[in-house]
């Protein structure tokens, strides 16, 4: 009996041994998919997205937009923002907290870095060669890179779902949330390529209503879906909160995503020139849900209420609840502002103008997503936070320098709308705000490495070892 139980204890130590062994090299191998991605991300954020969205900001405050192709660059800021900097830095998350969510090791970290890289280059090809002069050259490209950022998203959908296939856990609803969200994204990439075909034809500007439909499945689809998984997710846990409803949040769930193909109806209706008035009563009919889903969302997911106890650490938890609530309260915001052009369409007012659509989009990309970004990559990310934290006053900064920006962009930009005097100025002074957010966010992010520390190498313990001696 002694000798069966020291042989099981030794099978037992050897096997926790070479479990922890197999996660520090997991953990401290060079080319981390997460660290990849999450990488390339902040890159085309720095070099081609926020950049470039300063400059178009520039550019019409100072009367000299007309210099540029400033449509099509338009078009091309918000492909790299959404599916570059967005796209990728939650693709590059994924990669870190999808194997403990699910209990699964990412077996093919390859074919995640190979997504991710063909997903730059699809992205960098087509803000290279869209406004370039009509050529084979730039015919081949433009498919190419859209073929790239399909099949780049693809394999990394296929290495996830793989992950989820293997996993022991049973389903729960945030993986369906998650999932949704991914199928927005991939419905987005399939219209990409029609875009692209346009393109490919001869014209240097995506149709004004295919784009808006590919836009509304990104950003409304795609990354609202995905931050609602990972909130249902962490969110109860992290903030103490009271345990959600979780038949109500399905349904909040279920009418926004019901919103978000209404309006995407509603903007392809117009793109193939069906009768003005189903494309505008489809876009009011989806917004009104969409607002719906998103109060039903928030309410049930308890984000308003009190903790449930108080926290161990409230120097951690407090600001992180803090910008929680500020990002969805920009949620809110966003999805308030098409609720009330629905509702003055449907009184017999004029529909949205150009600057209230951007006012609602940056509320939410520059409001509400890169608001979360800020506060969950702080506190998820394993490197970051705990850089994060050690400099709590300038992570403050950083997500002030995101709020205060969000806010005169949006302002300026309604402001325009209605031609407030100095609202053009404070739509510029929100942008380049914003930017200098990004950059105190993304630039300690570059440098510090995103993924934990290793683990330490588990050894018997001196009982185990004199019982383990032979003899």
């Amino acid at each position: 009996m002694k000798g069966m139980r020291t042989g099981t204890e030794k099978l037992g130590t050897t096997g926790l041994e070479n479990v922890t062994v197999r996660r520090h090299r997991e953990s401290s191998a060079g080319g981390h998919p997460s660290q990849v991605l999450l990488r390339l991300s902040l890159s085309l954020g720095i070099l081609a997205g926020f950049s470039l969205g300063l400059i178009l900001l520039l550019t019409q405050e100072t009367g000299s937009a007309s210099v540029l192709p400033w449509t099509a660059l338009t078009q091309i800021h918000g492909q790299i923002q959404i599916v570059g900097f967005a796209g990728l830095f939650i693709l590059g998350t994924a990669a870190q907290l999808l194997p403990g969510f699910l209990s699964s090791p990412i077996e093919n970290r390859t074919r995640i870095v190979t997504g991710g890289v063909l997903v730059a280059i699809g992205l960098l090809l087509r803000a290279t060669f869209q406004i370039s002069e009509p050529s084979v050259l730039r015919s081949a490209t433009l498919g190419i890179s859209a073929l790239g950022e399909f099949i780049g998203v693809a394999l990394c959908l296929w290495e996830y779902g793989q992950l989820a296939r293997r996993s022991i856990q049973p389903r729960d609803q945030w993986q369906m949330i998650v999932a949704a969200g991914f199928g927005f994204l991939l419905l987005s990439l399939v219209l990409n390529g029609v875009a692209v075909t346009t393109l490919i034809r001869g014209s240097k500007v995506v149709p004004w209503n295919l784009d808006a439909a590919i836009v509304q499945l990104e950003l409304w689809g795609f990354i609202v879906c995905m931050v609602f998984g990972v909130s249902r997710k962490i969110l109860p846990r992290f903030l103490l909160l009271p345990a959600p409803n979780n038949h109500g949040l399905g349904m909040g769930v279920l009418s926004y995503v019901a919103g978000v193909a209404l309006v995407a109806s509603g903007w392809l209706s117009l793109a193939v020139s069906l009768a003005p008035p189903i494309g505008s009563d489809l876009q009011s009919a989806g917004a009104l849900l969409q607002m719906a889903g998103v109060v039903a969302v928030v309410w049930n997911l308890r984000l308003f209420y009190r903790p449930t106890r108080p926290s161990s650490a409230p120097a951690v938890t407090e600001p992180f609840r803090r910008w929680v609530i500020i990002a969805f309260g920009w949620l809110l915001i966003a999805n308030a502002l098409p609720a009330i052009w629905a509702v003055r369409v449907s009184l017999g007012g004029i529909e949205p103008s150009f600057f209230e659509i951007t006012a609602e989009r940056h509320a939410l990309a520059q409001g509400f997503l890169l608001s979360i970004i800020v506060a969950y990559g702080a506190r998820i990310l394993p490197g970051y936070s705990a850089w994060a934290i050690r400099h709590s006053r300038l992570s403050e900064v950083t997500f002030a320098c995101v709020t205060i920006g969000a806010l005169l962009r949006v302002i300026g930009e309604l402001g325009t709308g209605s031609a407030l005097p100095f609202a053009a100025m404070a739509a510029a002074g929100g942008g380049t705000v914003g930017t200098i957010g990004f950059l105190l966010f993304s630039i300690p992010l570059l440098v510090v490495d995103p993924r934990p520390a290793p683990l330490a190498k588990v050894r018997p313990s001196e009982k185990d070892k004199s019982e383990n001696r032979p003899g």
